[in-house]
């Protein structure tokens, strides 16, 4: 039914949630899920300095644990799993990107845990997502 699975990771509990539910239907369909953690090359100029690029490495030694961790659950679960550290628009890489890229007819991902206020003006990445991408989306709550 699936044969990829595209599965955004941050580490949150949602996300981890979303990687046992991608899993578990990998496993059913013998489809790749395609983990991926994106971090954000957005960089702030003020004052004459550009704030942004000293914590790309932090970033990265982060999403390469999350990832890992993320892997790790998905095989134990049955499934094949790749994952892929990408720098990028995150609304972006998630809902265009990255499916067109990997081939991904199915998107699985958590509920944001923006609060409120942060939502109303930042607008949620996984609204976006539901909103933009050209795949099924699947949302996970992990009070579901």
């Amino acid at each position: 039914m699936y044969e990829t699975i595209l599965v955004p990771v941050d580490g949150s509990e949602n996300s981890k949630h979303a990687v046992g539910e991608a899993a578990t239907l990998a496993a059913k369909f013998g489809s790749t899920l395609q983990i991926v953690s994106v971090a954000s090359d957005q960089r702030y100029v003020q004052y004459g300095v550009t704030l942004g690029q000293d914590v790309m490495e932090t970033f990265r030694e982060r999403g390469e644990e999350i990832l890992a961790d993320a892997k790790q659950q998905a095989e134990k679960a049955g499934a094949k799993a790749e994952t892929h550290f990408v720098v990028g628009v995150l609304k972006v890489q998630i809902s265009k990107e990255l499916p067109e890229k990997y081939g991904a007819s199915l998107i699985v991902m958590g509920k944001s845990g923006v609060n409120g206020i942060s939502r109303a003006i930042l607008g949620s990445t996984t609204a976006y997502v539901v909103r933009h991408s050209q795949v099924n989306v699947m949302v996970i709550d992990q009070r579901a």
